[in-house]
């Protein structure tokens, strides 16, 4: 029977809606953290719509993903009318495969480079940046414009706008349980009068500029979206020149469309959750400095650091470090774990041995000393940091009592 059918009417699927192609690809749990890898900052067009079950938009294709017994099931849904011919149910399930795998990139193997990462940073040693984060292959217009809407920007609100975005200017496909997905608009379909105007009207701020002439340059300097191509034969640093002729494309935006659409592997974004990680567990702390702010000097140093640092790939591990951080940002932590990430930032690195000692109110209610010890590994080159309780517990200190230490 043919996989290429009309949902049924009792579905709630729009009318024009077919499934196109069903399979599944064999992979396990630490080459693919799917909830991590499609919600972790990275693409802003997946949603999941029940638990392990995520739906987005991959081209003409609205695509539904789950992640089940060590596999990848996926079903893709086209619209009929987009639909140019026909094709057996083999070649379809070829075509919807290889998709998958290009995007997510399944030639490369995590659990290798995972293995080579933990030798060299021990956070990854330790489990606390997880397996099975893996850097998708995007299309580059689309990237493009997601990362020109993330500045100043948080990931549900990055989606929101593209979402916006892609129902204002994009093709329809169709509605699936009650959403209406929209192809990304292409070249032509941005390059209209009144873009800027419209999209500030939709909320978009001073981003409707950037991506009004981000759409000009391409259309009308660049040679359209060839220009991408092109960038890929090219050296990082020149790739990363070209980009930043657009308005509103600073280093993070190049960045992520080295990384992430021009198969720059090694690249490694920053943004202030790296720039956090940096400062927190890579000893990217000045002591001078009352509030780290990240600048065009340490954005380089950052980037720098770890591109040496996490080889080989790095710019895969910061995707993975990045998906973590943004998840665990939103978290709740209690007081004493608080407080210790506090006192972390607050020791500088340095190659002799640093002791200090501080007080804190523990989750029982009761003053306590502890003693935070820092060091740089010479075999690793990176710092250790060592927090110990102090012996002496001491009751939370009585009124009129002189207050413990504030930090």
């Amino acid at each position: 029977m043919s996989l290429l059918k009309f949902i049924p009417s009792t579905s709630t699927l729009s009318d024009n809606l077919i499934i196109y192609s069903t399979g599944s690809i064999p992979i396990i749990t630490k080459e693919l953290n799917l909830k991590q890898t499609l919600l972790g900052g990275q693409s802003f067009r997946w949603i999941e719509q029940n638990s392990n079950e995520f739906i987005g938009v991959l081209g003409t294709y609205i695509v539904r993903l789950q992640h089940q017994n060590n596999n990848l099931r996926y079903t893709f849904f086209i619209n009929n009318d987009n639909l140019i011919k026909l094709s057996n149910d083999n070649d379809r399930r070829v075509e919807t495969a290889l998709i998958l795998h290009n995007y997510f990139q399944l030639k490369i193997k995590l659990c290798e480079l995972f293995d080579k990462w933990c030798k060299s940073d021990m956070r990854f040693e330790k489990g606390q940046i997880p397996i099975g984060i893996r850097v998708l292959a995007q299309e580059p217009l689309e990237n493009l414009i997601s990362f020109i809407c993330s500045s100043n920007n948080n990931v549900q609100r990055i989606s929101k706008m593209i979402k916006v975005f892609c129902d204002e200017y994009g093709k329809k496909i169709g509605t699936l349980n009650g959403i209406t997905y929209h192809q990304f608009p292409t070249l032509d379909e941005l390059d209209i009068p009144d873009l800027e105007k419209r999209l500030r009207e939709l909320n978009f701020g001073y981003r409707a500029r950037y991506i009004q002439e981000a759409v000009k340059f391409l259309k009308y300097t660049a040679g359209g979206t060839l220009f991408f191509d092109r960038l890929k034969t090219l050296s990082v640093k020149e790739a990363r020149n070209q980009l930043s002729k657009m308005m509103g494309v600073g280093r993070k935006v190049a960045d992520c469309v080295l990384l992430m659409s021009l198969g720059k592997q090694d690249v490694v974004p920053v943004d202030t959750h790296i720039h956090s990680i940096a400062m927190t567990h890579y000893g990217h702390y000045n002591e001078n400095v009352k509030k780290q702010q990240l600048t065009t000097a340490n954005y380089n140093d950052i980037s720098s650091f770890f591109e040496q640092f996490w080889q080989p790939l790095s710019g895969w591990a910061q995707a993975a470090a990045f998906s973590n951080e943004l998840r665990l940002s939103s978290t709740p932590r209690n007081s004493v774990k608080s407080s210790v990430l506090s006192l972390k930032r607050s020791i500088s690195s340095q190659d002799i041995l640093t002791e200090k000692l501080f007080k804190t109110i523990d989750e029982n209610n009761q003053c306590q000393s502890i003693k935070i010890t820092m060091k740089r590994d010479k075999l690793r080159q990176k710092n250790l940091l060592t927090i110990e309780p102090n012996k002496e517990i001491l009751t939370r200190p009585k009124r009129n009592i002189k207050p413990i230490d504030r930090f």
